[in-house]
């Protein structure tokens, strides 16, 4: 017998209930009687009718509309509606991304924002701080009562807090949300555990054999503390970033599987003073196995080799690669690739220590100059700038030639920068865009200088390094306004310099150009007087110069000068204790003299040189124009100059030696003899403070003949405005040809560019003498300096 819950079809009474109900649902629906939760809306060309926002709790719809920017009555824009998203988001407000749906309620097109509202923080509160008060913590951070409890937010301040304890000392300083009292209450409750305060007293190294601790120091940012001046706080993070610049060392000399790590330990007996320990793994060097190029057609491997520093056999060092490179491409750049482009990569080879090699060339197309596009030139005339571009349209696009002229304009002093770059899509030719920044080429300045030579001196000048003499001034109004006498490239300087040991006042002139060719004109008017130990001495001149300088051709870096010279001079506050030939030449005398001149440059730089060299030859014939005075000087000087390195900033390390000597045939006043000592000849002693002496009083009567040699070594200290010098002076002023005494002196000093004084550094120097004479004058420090106010 059947049971009484069931029938013969299998399904309990309920169970055939339920299918009658969904039969009957079922009808309904489709007889479109019954709708079964939202129905699509095609919402495209209609307006819509109202905004709404869904999942809001606290926040003003008002706030939200305009914050989205749809408004009731606009079109329907799938773009705008998303934008809008977006800008909701923007809001962190809410979590996650906001969406938008059409639907249709009565219908009216209804555009509904469907959000996540976040929670709001209700407090924020610290536990455990007993360093840094509520206060000063809540300072630090960039939340507050009533921002959004945004995770992101939140973590962020827990690192802050964190930052602040460790440059404080607490390096073990942890800080941890309770996210108990965050879920229930919205409130941030930060539990802090300071820790001790602990400071770096020491930095070691371990492993290091092929470079000092010194050397490597200089890597670091970790410091040591120094009561007052560093608080030798441990960053961790900075640990991290001091063992990867290690190790990046190391692997930038060869070193390629180098591994730098750190380990800290606490001082015996101390809990708060750390040593930190660098620990260098430093592999093997590894040396170029093979060198192989690829990509190039226009050099063959010989040539290329023949340029390059890094080959078979030598270390692989990223510092020569990377001017390898350079020069690579420089070989490229003077045939118009000016495209090309070098890469060098490496794998290791079967045995250990060594690399292969690979120089990957992608030559590009070759170019030749077209137009010469002049811009920012406001006050210059485009001949002043065109006549230091050493090209011309249709020649190959020489690169050396593009950076040669960028440098020569801006050592004209005319520009603060020059520019020159490719510009143009005509197949094989590319115009040069010469854009410059013009420099404040006037300056009408009131000020004060000193240097150890000449002690105190005033100075009121006013100059224009940008002259034109044939450019005058329609009104006089255009003549005050600066509009007038400029342009042109030349140069107008007035100066008058009252001291205490030197007076001077000078009208000079110079045209670089003459008649648009490399011929240079110098005019200059001057007075000057000095008051010194032995007597007084007043000059009035006038001199003319002329010179040619050639730029390009065989004798490219030559140049010659005439100069003529015609002078007053009167010699003065001697008495019968004066040495004779001192007294012999006092009272007036008028000189002439005619000076030629021989100069060969080749240096890289006019004002700080790294390559190269510089030659000057000159006789200088007194009498052949009339005077009271005929003699002869010759004088020759010579500097060399070399880079011994360049760091990844582009700074130089340099050194030059010099040499300078000095002969005079005849009988010359005492004006115009040798003496030496001071800047620019034997620093470590004083100006004219070596020199044969003479009479009762040991007068300083100077000599006939002169040599000084000169070594100096500079290099970096502070980004490219502050560099360091140490050098070796020697030399000696004789009354006759040859050697019969020597001073030397040792020293170190500092060069500050300062953009406002130009490029000519402050210097200052200390020097000590090493070998001299019983009647030398010593002076120690050496300086010179400006500042205008």
């Amino acid at each position: 017998m059947a049971d009484s819950a069931t029938t013969l079809g299998g399904f309990t009474r309920s169970q055939r209930g339920l299918i009658v109900i969904g039969c009957i649902l079922a009808f309904w629906s489709t007889m479109g009687l019954l709708q079964v939760g939202p129905q699509p809306v095609d919402p495209v060309g209609r307006a819509i009718d109202r905004v709404e926002f869904e999942g809001t709790s606290t926040l003003d719809p008002i706030y939200l509309q305009s914050v989205s920017g749809i408004k009731p009555g606009e079109v329907w824009n799938r773009d705008a509606i998303a934008e809008a998203c977006r800008k909701l988001a923007a809001t962190q407000k809410f979590e996650g991304t906001p969406f938008a749906e059409p639907r249709e309620i009565d219908g009216k097109l209804v555009l509904v924002f469907v959000v996540q509202e976040r929670p709001y923080i209700t407090g924020i509160d610290f536990v455990g701080n007993e360093k840094f008060k509520a206060g000063a913590l809540l300072k630090e951070l960039q939340l507050d009562v009533g921002s959004p409890a945004s995770e992101f937010l939140i973590r962020e301040a827990q690192q802050t807090i964190e930052k602040k304890y460790r440059d404080a000392g607490y390096a073990y300083a942890t800080v941890e949300i309770d996210r108990e009292v965050l879920r229930a209450e919205r409130r941030v409750l930060f539990r802090i555990s300071e820790g001790p305060r602990v400071k770096v007293q020491d930095i070691e190294f371990e492993g290091n054999l092929s470079y000092s601790n010194i050397r490597l120091r200089s890597l670091i940012e970790t410091q040591t503390s120094l009561w007052i001046f560093r608080t030798g706080a441990f960053d961790a993070e900075t640990a991290e970033r001091d063992a990867a610049a290690i190790k990046a060392f190391y692997i930038a000399r060869g070193y390629l599987n180098a591994q730098v790590g750190y380990r800290i330990d606490f001082r015996k007996g101390s809990e708060s003073d750390l040593i930190v320990t660098f620990l260098v793994n430093e592999g093997v060097k590894h040396y170029i196995a093979s060198l192989k190029f690829v990509g190039n057609t226009i050099f063959d491997d010989t040539r290329l080799v023949s340029g390059m520093k890094c080959f078979v056999g030598e270390v692989i060092d990223s510092d020569i690669l990377k001017l390898d490179r350079e020069r690579i491409i420089e070989s490229y750049g003077r045939l118009g690739y000016i495209y090309a482009e070098v890469n060098t990569s490496y794998v290791f080879a079967e045995e250990d220590g060594f690399v292969h090699l690979t120089v990957t060339i992608a030559e590009q197309s070759q170019y030749r100059f077209g137009r010469l596009v002049v811009r920012g030139n406001r006050n210059t005339k485009d001949r002043v700038i065109r006549r230091e571009l050493r090209f011309l349209p249709e020649e190959l696009y020489d690169t050396t030639k593009v950076k040669s002229a960028e440098q020569s304009l801006v050592e004209s002093r005319l520009f603060n920068d020059a520019k020159i770059t490719p510009v143009g899509e005509q197949p094989g030719v590319r115009d040069a865009l010469v854009t410059l920044e013009e420099s404040d080429t006037t300056s009408i300045l009131f000020g004060v200088g000193v240097t150890s030579n000449s002690g105190l001196v005033g100075s009121v000048s006013i100059e224009q390094r940008n002259f034109d003499i044939f450019d005058k001034p329609r009104s006089a109004k255009e003549f005050f306004r600066g509009r007038s006498f400029r342009g042109a490239g030349q140069t107008m300087r007035l100066v008058f310099e009252p001291g205490t040991e030197l007076n001077r006042g000078r009208i000079e002139f110079r045209e670089p150009y003459l008649f648009d060719r490399d011929i240079g004109m110098g005019l200059a008017l001057y007075l000057f007087e000095r008051g010194r130990d032995e007597f007084d001495e007043q000059r009035i001149g006038f001199t003319p110069s002329f010179d040619k300088r050639w730029k390009e051709g065989p004798l490219k870096g030559w140049a010659v000068e005439a100069a003529f010279r015609f002078e007053q001079i009167q010699i003065g506050d001697t008495d019968r204790f004066t040495a004779k030939e001192i007294r012999d030449d006092r009272g007036g005398n008028w000189l002439t003299t005619v000076k030629g001149s021989i100069v060969r440059d080749t240096t890289d730089s006019r004002w700080l040189p790294s390559e190269g060299d510089r030659l000057q030859l000159s006789l200088e014939q007194a009498g052949v124009m009339g005077g009271d005075h005929t003699f002869t000087k010759a004088l020759a000087n010579y500097d060399r100059y070399f880079t011994l390195k360049t760091d990844v900033f582009g700074r130089k390390h340099i050194l030059q030696f010099g040499a300078t000597a000095g002969q005079i045939f005849g009988d010359a006043p005492t004006f115009e003899v040798f003496r030496a000592g001071g800047i620019g000849s034997i620093r470590g002693f004083a100006f004219w403070g070596v020199s044969p002496r003479a009479g009762l009083r040991d007068d300083r009567v100077g000599g006939d003949f002169l040599l000084l040699t000169n070594a100096e070594y500079s290099f970096p200290l502070i980004g490219k405005t502050v560099r360091g010098a140490t050098f070796l002076d020697m030399g000696t002023v004789e009354r006759d040809f040859g050697v019969h005494s020597w001073r030397a002196a040792v020293g170190f000093g500092a060069r500050i560019y300062v953009k406002y004084f130009g490029p000519i550094p402050l210097a200052f120097d200390f020097a000590f003498p090493i070998a001299e004479e019983d009647d030398d004058d010593r002076q120690i420090f050496n300086f010179s300096f400006g500042a205008t106010f």
